[in-house]
């Protein structure tokens, strides 16, 4: 009979995933518990940072991803150890590890190890990054052709659209550095990975290095789409600015018109 370790690598098998890999929600205290009692993990200490306990590295990564059209974030921590993974998230379903597993099952050999399962776990972080960043692109330019098609005729109508069109690209901007923030952790958290992993296998050992390397293009990319947005906040700024200068100006106007209309309609009737 073949045991679960000695699978053969090109074939899934949830068992040998089960050996190497242990997703822990918040609300499975019972889990923890066991966890915290026979290995000394422990997750309700509250770090920014990688932090070391016992035989485990903590690895905190602020993941950012999509849930239908609303952008959502969570950090998840990894307590990699030398035999398996403990994940520790909030709440199932959590759309970018379904990613990882599939990945694994794509690729049976990275199920065999906790370096291979934690590294189809960042990259599923970091994919799920980048569609928040291309829903935010699509956003921002949405929003720049709109601000060349406000209604110019109504004054009124035209600054509150600008105004609302501000507070949509605030979103856009907040989204975005928040995928900035996700690269800032993936990628420290990669490269603790690369150096626990400790080149034990070349396939692996390549992988990660080009996982780096999408992790720093995506940050590439998001710095410069956050710098694109910074323009046109301040371009849509300075329109609400002189959009509302212009509206008060016509207020004040109409007023001393009207005032002058009352005390020449006064002294008629005083004449009169």
């Amino acid at each position: 009979m073949t045991s679960a370790l000695s699978t053969p690598t090109d074939r899934f098998d949830t068992e040998v995933l089960g050996l190497h890999w242990i997703p822990l929600t918040a609300s499975d205290e019972d889990t923890a518990a066991v966890l915290r009692e026979r290995l000394g993990i422990d997750f309700s200490r509250t770090h920014d940072s990688v932090w070391e306990t016992g035989d485990f590295v903590y690895l905190p990564v602020t993941a950012t991803y999509l849930r239908g059209d609303a952008v959502r974030r969570e950090t998840a921590v990894f307590a990699l150890g030398g035999d398996f993974v403990v994940t520790a998230y909030s709440a199932e379903p959590f759309a970018p590890f379904d990613r990882a597993v599939a990945e694994m099952g794509r690729r049976p050999a990275l199920a065999g190890s906790p370096h291979g399962v934690l590294y189809a776990l960042l990259r599923s972080l970091n994919e799920a990054a980048e569609a928040v960043l291309g829903h935010a692109r699509e956003e921002s330019d949405a929003l720049a052709r709109d601000m060349d098609t406000v209604d110019r005729g109504d004054r009124t109508r035209e600054l509150a659209d600008l105004r609302a069109a501000l507070v949509r690209m605030d979103a856009v901007e907040e989204a975005v550095t928040r995928v900035r923030d996700t690269q800032r952790d993936l990628v420290r958290a990669g490269r603790r990975l690369r150096a626990e992993h400790g080149g034990r296998t070349a396939d692996l050992d390549s992988a990660i290095g080009d996982l780096l390397a999408d992790i720093a293009d995506l940050r590439g990319r998001a710095d410069a789409e956050h710098d694109r947005i910074r323009y046109l906040q301040h371009a849509l700024l300075l329109r609400v600015e002189m959009q509302h200068a212009r509206l008060v100006k016509i207020l004040a106007l109409s007023a001393a018109l009207v005032s002058l209309g009352i005390l020449a309609l006064c002294y008629l009737v005083v004449l009169g």
